[in-house]
């Protein structure tokens, strides 16, 4: 039969390689036969697992922002820094807000000496209005027995009527002095906080995230000046795709790997954001990890496996798998002997991993083969 040069130089190729490699050679004809355990390559019920990525982030993130218009002064820290709740991030130049302060204080003493005034001008009308009562209920005796003219029962009356309107105008003047008083301690508050803005504090103890302003910068309303996160636990956010919308539910397992942690660990969806984006035609997962976990910082990366289907394909011990550069090979019993074979393999799970094509079901395979198994070697098996 013909065929094609390139193909002859492949099997030569092989046959030369396999000459090189000790799993390859011939075995000799009187060694002994070695005891291996064996195992059935069988369809076995696997997770459908979809795979994507993610970022560690604080449970809470709060993005720092000016409330003032101002030149910023000062800054304190700068991005990876942790810090406690309350301690000055940034300064901002508050000139206006100083003077406002100030001015609210003055009107606040004014309104305290207002007070006293008013205070004394009551206690004031009060001693003429009690005098004036005297005066006419002496008055309106002798006028009842007819000892003092009615001219002069009129002017008593008139000026105890005259007493009784000072007293009723100097206790509203007391009174509106203790409306000014609130309204000038209102205007300390409203001045003092405007004040107050132009320190940024850290709203709890936590990290320092970014840092998106220099001393000299002029900060406005609004503008963002820290991004923070809060110490303690942390999560997982993920873009999922849209089409998976139906197959990731609150509550569902999630098993994540990260780097430092050397093995997955199993997480909960505790929040999916209902709105998709639009560039990316994915929505935000937000995945819980056990409180116990130390050691992880915002920002680092995160691979995520959630099951969402079940299937049964062909399946063999993970550990009967050998890899020898880029190809995985199994050790596959053939008559009395075990021969190697390349196959190709999909997902591992656990205890199991996929065979894709170069093994059927009910093929025989070496599990945790000796560094001494070979290709071609009479085997016996062992429980």
């Amino acid at each position: 039969m013909f065929r094609p040069f390139s193909t002859l130089l492949f099997l030569l190729g092989t046959a030369l390689l396999g000459c090189n490699d000790p799993e390859f050679r011939d075995p000799s004809p009187v060694g002994h036969p070695i005891a291996v355990k064996l195992a059935k390559a069988h369809e076995e019920p696997l997770d459908v697992l979809y795979r994507t990525s993610g970022s560690v982030r604080g449970r809470t993130t709060a993005v720092l922002t000016s409330k003032t218009v101002g030149y910023v002064r000062s800054v304190a820290v700068r991005a990876g820094d942790r810090v406690k709740a309350g301690q000055v991030l940034a300064v901002l130049e508050a000139n206006d807000s100083t003077a406002s302060v100030r001015r609210a204080r003055a009107g606040f003493d004014q309104s305290m000496d207002a007070r006293a005034e008013a205070e004394s001008a009551v206690s004031a009308a009060e001693s003429a209005l009690r005098i004036a009562k005297s005066t006419h209920g002496r008055i309106a005796a002798l006028h009842a027995s007819q000892a003092v003219s009615q001219q002069e029962f009129d002017e008593a009356q008139a000026r105890l009527l005259g007493a009784t309107a000072q007293a009723e105008m100097a206790r509203a003047r007391l009174r509106m002095s203790g409306s000014r008083i609130a309204q000038a301690k209102a205007e300390i508050g409203e001045a003092q906080a405007a004040l107050d803005y132009s320190q940024i504090v850290a709203p709890f103890a936590g990290q320092v995230i970014e840092r998106r302003v220099e001393p000299g910068s002029l900060a406005s309303p609004g503008m963002a000046l820290f991004v923070l996160e809060q110490e303690g636990r942390v999560l997982i956010e993920t873009a999922v795709e849209e089409s998976r919308s139906s197959s990731v539910t609150l509550g569902d397992s999630v098993s994540v790997e990260i780097a430092t942690l050397g093995a997955p660990v199993i997480g909960h969806v505790g929040e999916i954001v209902p709105t998709v984006d639009v560039a990316s035609r994915a929505f935000l997962v937000k995945v819980d990890l056990p409180a116990e976990l130390v050691g992880l910082k915002p920002g680092m990366f995160a691979r995520l496996s959630f099951r969402v289907g079940r299937k049964a394909p062909l399946a063999v011990p993970t550990d009967a798998v050998t890899r020898r550069g880029a190809l995985d090979r199994l050790f596959v019993v053939e008559g009395d002997r075990l021969r190697l074979r390349m196959v190709t393999l999909g997902e591992t799970q656990d205890a199991w991993t996929e065979v894709l094509s170069g093994l059927v079901v009910g093929e025989r395979v070496v599990v945790s083969p000796a560094s001494f198994v070979s290709d071609g070697v009479r085997f016996t098996e062992r429980p």
